[in-house]
């Protein structure tokens, strides 16, 4: 896949001055005999394409943006994702969901989507030479990450989890521990997560000391590189 980019001008920048009209007339209209102006006025051409000359202050190019197609993921859904990209310049890029798949595209934020129509946009600047983007990539996961801490003291007030990887949003706590004791998730922050132990003996009302192995469920968070591409963090 090769995809290049192209620009509509604004009329000022094709009927300036600077912009001599023989050499607009001989690339598009050279008779064979005689230069001839065209009998079309320049508000009726709608399209020019170049090779990144400046004509007046304007590259001629805007940057490179290509939209793919619409993904069905059949029901909404949460994930996260990778995506990657080959291109000849700097490039950014981008998921967007939509709550019917035609309309009402939003871009989404790096770390876990909920969405069941999404699609990738891709934007390549364009620089010295023209954008173009060679092909592009994306990987969807729909399990979350996971950390053990075994044999973690639980304390009767909110206890931070000692997290070592970097979550956008944690979901859940699994845990073993002696049977009359509860482990609860009480605060989801992704960066400090927090559990209290319970007694069952009160019906989980009073909050007790223990000992669990726990299993922290999250997704993770996602950061661009100097690429353009993004990956976990």
């Amino acid at each position: 896949m090769s995809i290049y980019s192209t620009r509509t001008y604004d009329w000022q920048d094709l009927a300036d001055e600077s912009v001599a009209e023989d050499y607009i007339v001989t690339d598009y209209y050279d008779t064979g005999y005689t230069l001839t102006t065209s009998a079309l006025g320049w508000e009726e051409w709608t399209e020019w394409t170049g090779n990144g000359v400046t004509i007046d202050g304007s590259t001629g190019f805007d940057d490179l943006v290509y939209t793919g197609d619409v993904q069905d993921l059949g029901v909404e859904r949460t994930f996260y994702f990778t995506a990657t990209a080959s291109s000849n310049g700097t490039h950014s890029i981008a998921i967007q969901k939509s709550a019917d798949g035609s309309s009402g595209w939003t871009t989404q934020s790096l770390g876990a989507v909920t969405a069941r129509y999404i699609r990738f946009v891709v934007t390549v600047v364009n620089a010295s030479v023209t954008a173009a983007l060679d092909s592009f990539r994306a990987e969807l996961f729909f399990e979350p990450i996971v950390e053990t801490f075994n044999d973690f003291a639980v304390g009767a007030t909110a206890t931070t989890l000692p997290i070592a990887r970097s979550y956008s949003s944690i979901l859940s706590v699994d845990y073993a521990a002696p049977h009359n004791r509860e482990v609860v998730l009480t605060d989801t922050t992704a960066s400090a997560p927090k559990v209290i132990g319970y007694d069952l003996d009160t019906w989980g009302k009073v909050a007790t000391a223990t000992t669990a192995t726990i299993t922290l469920k999250g997704f993770p968070t996602l950061s661009a590189d100097a690429n353009g591409n993004i990956a976990v963090s």
